[in-house]
């Protein structure tokens, strides 16, 4: 695991009929370590692992970049649309193949269709 970034990684499973997922779709997310320091300078009280705190800091970013390709309800974590939340030990390829999709506060995410091999 790189030590400026966690990477994090969501399936995206969308429950509406329009939708083109298949169940395949994932949203992977390289965030900067010092969101997991600053978590926890505000939130002494909280004892979570960084991989806790990082995949709570994330889903937020999951959701907006997952819902610019798929139609997701209006609660896609209660509905476990965006769901199984995981911290990588390394970054994925395709997040030095291409762009990113989604930046957010210098939080970045790459929407993962299916047919591409992660």
């Amino acid at each position: 695991m790189s030590q400026q970034f966690l990477y994090v990684q969501f399936k995206v499973r969308p429950k509406g009929t329009l939708t083109r997922a298949n169940g395949i779709e994932t949203v992977a997310i390289e965030l900067p370590f010092n969101y997991v320091a600053d978590w926890k300078l505000r939130q002494r009280g909280r004892y979570l692992t960084d991989e806790e705190i990082a995949i709570e800091l994330t889903q937020g970013v999951a959701i907006a970049a997952a819902d610019r390709f798929v139609v997701l309800s209006h609660d896609p974590l209660k509905e476990r649309e965006i769901h199984s939340g995981t911290v990588l030990s390394n970054l994925l390829p395709i997040m030095n193949e291409r762009d990113c999709d989604y930046e957010d506060d210098g939080i970045r995410a790459w929407f993962i269709g299916s047919g591409v091999l992660t």
